[in-house]
């Protein structure tokens, strides 16, 4: 059964701990390190939101880390910290048809970094696929490719 995350565009009013099962700490360098490596600050907000990313078996848009980080912080701090990561090469950001940006550690071991996923139409589920990606297609000369995302759509058999 592939991997599901459920992105909902409400936010309650207390933090909630991730739901069981949707988590796991990943093996891979700190979070200290794996920042001082890309030339960036350590700060608490940029150690949180690293974690809380690393330890998600899915993407995740601003509002869902906004639910699941451990303490309070700011939408324009979390904003800006998601920035800097990307910008930095840690994560790798993808809009979907929903025009959510959701975020996924960007790293060879990262879970992430080569499946594709499937959205539900109708309930905006999310699944993460253990399927071999196609081929990356043959490219005009000049043309370098530095990103791709894949994402079915349809139906979830929670919805049919």
């Amino acid at each position: 059964m592939p991997r599901t995350f459920s992105h909902s565009s409400s936010r309650p009013s207390s933090r909630q701990a991730p739901p069981r099962g949707r988590s796991r700490r990943r093996a891979g360098p700190d979070a200290a390190t794996l920042l001082q490596g890309a030339g960036l600050r350590v700060t608490p907000a940029r150690v949180a939101v690293w974690d809380t990313l690393q330890s998600s078996d899915a993407p995740m848009s601003h509002a869902d880390l906004e639910q699941l980080l451990p303490e309070a912080m700011d939408r324009v701090t979390l904003y800006r910290t998601l920035d800097r990561l990307h910008d930095a090469g840690l994560l790798h950001r993808s809009v979907g048809d929903d025009r959510v940006m959701r975020f996924a550690p960007h790293q060879v071991e990262s879970v992430h970094a080569r499946h594709a996923h499937f959205r539900c139409d109708n309930c905006g589920r999310l699944y993460c696929l253990d399927a071999k990606l196609p081929r990356k297609p043959a490219l005009p000369e000049g043309f370098v490719v530095e990103g791709a995302e894949w994402t079915l759509h349809g139906r979830c058999p929670h919805c049919d």
